[in-house]
């Protein structure tokens, strides 16, 4: 292309827009004074908001000014606006000196620009390698700290076992022996004397609680047993009417003395896939628990209800109900939710945090449907034997 092909006057209109709205190529004018011609837009956003002969940083303006000229040419260079106290900018500019009048003109130098870049990129790189490494240490801390309360939990629930044996031992064994001793020493005493209605009533007694703590003792032993992993699971195709003709005699005596009436409900014949022993702890804790909660000449029913892989067992009361506050603790070890029978029987709680686990360990779950002075519904799904 020949230069006397181009004419500045042709295009002075669209040069000097291009240089006005320019935001790359930076261009101003100022009379030796510090007075300020002309700006563009890219140098103006340099410039701070007092006098532009301010903003300059590096060289200053006075420094610029007063340079030895070569021609026109004052600086060649770099020029850096800003302050001290704020994110600094440079330019690769040159400044030109001209009848009392600089022009300078300038823009980003395309090596500073690389170096700046590549350093940017470094730079980014380190912090992608920092979050990674926050991350997995916010991984790491999480993982610990789930790790800790996990760790807590176990504590507080082996304080709960703790305190429930102490519990056991200082006051529900302990109460069901002096009451033995005491009974024994009367008899022992008095015997000779005692017409045979007292001495009957007294041997009632003494048998109600023998057998009231041989049940407490046998819940204790298998809770332990449980605890220290030494109940294997070993289920078997059995029925439950044949699981029922087990279990029965264990209460069945309870029953009678307090007049109640147990209706097992089984007419499809249900075939379980069962531990027997387990099992038949869930039963006679659960039977057991609805007489020491039914009045006296009342009915209980006990019912299986098959579905599609087990069955609903269901041990139903007519007596006291549990209050709806209660029920989420009666599966908890130390939940101290266990209250007296309606004949005054004592009880640890134990037997239904058996009941739990030995569900659990069947792949069922347990649950209680109870309304206070109506009754209660203890249900438990147990597998079905599947040919």
């Amino acid at each position: 292309m020949d230069i006397a092909d181009f004419s500045y006057d042709e295009w002075s209109k669209e040069l000097g827009t291009c240089i006005i709205e320019n935001n790359s190529f930076c261009i101003a004018v100022f009379k030796t004074d510090g007075e300020l011609l002309f700006a563009n837009n890219a140098i103006r956003l340099f410039f701070g908001e007092s006098q532009p002969i301010d903003s300059f940083l590096n060289p200053t303006f006075d420094k610029l000014i007063n340079r030895s000229p070569e021609g026109t040419l004052l600086y060649k260079g770099f020029i850096t606006f800003g302050d001290y106290s704020s994110v600094n900018n440079s330019i690769s500019a040159s400044v030109f000196l001209k009848n009392g009048k600089i022009l300078i003109s300038g823009g980003t130098d395309t090596n500073q620009l690389v170096i700046n870049n590549s350093l940017m990129h470094k730079l980014n790189s380190e912090i992608n390698i920092l979050q990674r490494q926050l991350i997995k240490e916010k991984h790491n801390l999480e993982t610990t700290l789930k790790q800790l309360n996990s760790v807590n939990s176990e504590l507080k629930e082996s304080n709960a076992t703790k305190d429930k044996f102490f519990s056991i031992i200082a006051h529900d064994l302990k109460n069901p022996f002096t009451a033995l001793i005491g009974f024994t020493g009367y008899l022992k005493e008095n015997f000779k004397s005692m017409d045979p209605e007292e001495a009957e009533h007294m041997i009632e007694l003494m048998n109600s609680s023998s057998r009231s703590t041989f049940s407490l003792l046998e819940d204790l032993l298998m809770w332990s047993r449980s605890q220290l992993g030494k109940i294997s699971y070993n289920p078997q195709k059995l029925l439950f009417n044949q699981l029922w003709e087990e279990s029965k005699f264990s209460f069945i005596n309870q029953a009678q003395n307090k007049n109640i009436d147990i209706v097992f409900n089984d007419p499809q014949k249900v075939l379980l896939f069962c531990d027997s022993n387990m099992f038949n702890a869930i039963l006679r804790n659960l039977v057991t628990n609805a007489i020491k909660y039914s009045h006296k000449g009342g009915r209980i029913i006990v019912s299986a209800e098959p579905e599609k892989y087990s069955a609903i067992i269901t041990v139903k009361d007519y007596g006291v109900g549990i209050d709806s506050h209660r029920i989420e603790n009666l599966w908890k070890i130390g939940g101290g939710v266990s209250t007296k029978g309606t004949d005054e029987e004592s009880g640890t709680g134990l037997g239904l945090i058996l009941c739990k686990e030995f569900t659990e360990a069947h792949g069922g779950k347990i649950w209680v449907e109870s309304e206070v002075n109506v009754g209660s519904s203890f249900k438990f799904t147990i597998p079905l034997y599947l040919k």
